[in-house]
């Protein structure tokens, strides 16, 4: 439950900061916007391949935690049985609206353990992705204009 509200607070900031993010875009002029797309193309990842390596990095450790659980039970019980999400894990995100914690219900907590797990590892990734590449485009625009600001000092 709580990656879950981690993955939701993460996309709820992620919307200011993508905002603010085309705010700046905007002011920038047509030299500093060509800068600047030349910039992330060359000397920054891809968002989408930084996602997949999150992605794989949650799934990877997901597992090895199943993994652990799932030894410790049959260790334990001598079963290695998987349920639901809802057969394991006791709380639940609410969100008070009646269609969208129905939506939650069927489309994960009443889904296999590991499908679950990967829905939430995709949520955390995408929302992760989403701040992270919005303050990186953020921090280099600002860091671009400071630049091309001192050079056009030194050339006047």
């Amino acid at each position: 439950m709580v990656f879950h509200a981690i993955g939701v607070w993460l996309l709820v900031i992620s919307v200011p900061l993508w905002a603010y993010r085309w705010f700046a875009f905007s002011k920038l002029t047509g030299r500093e916007r060509l800068a600047f797309k030349r910039l992330i193309k060359r000397r920054h990842e891809n968002s989408f391949g930084f996602a997949l390596r999150v992605f794989g990095f949650l799934v990877a450790l997901a597992m090895s935690v199943i993994l652990l659980v799932l030894g410790l039970r049959y260790f334990k019980q001598g079963s290695l049985e998987l349920g639901t999400f809802r057969d394991t894990m006791r709380g639940r995100l609410y969100s008070g609206l009646e269609p969208v914690d129905q939506a939650l219900n069927t489309f994960h907590y009443d889904q296999w353990l590991p499908i679950a797990i990967l829905t939430t590892c995709a949520l955390l990734s995408v929302a992760f992705t989403l701040v992270a590449t919005a303050l990186r485009d953020i921090s280099v625009m600002g860091r671009l204009r400071k630049r091309l600001s001192n050079i056009g000092d030194r050339q006047d």
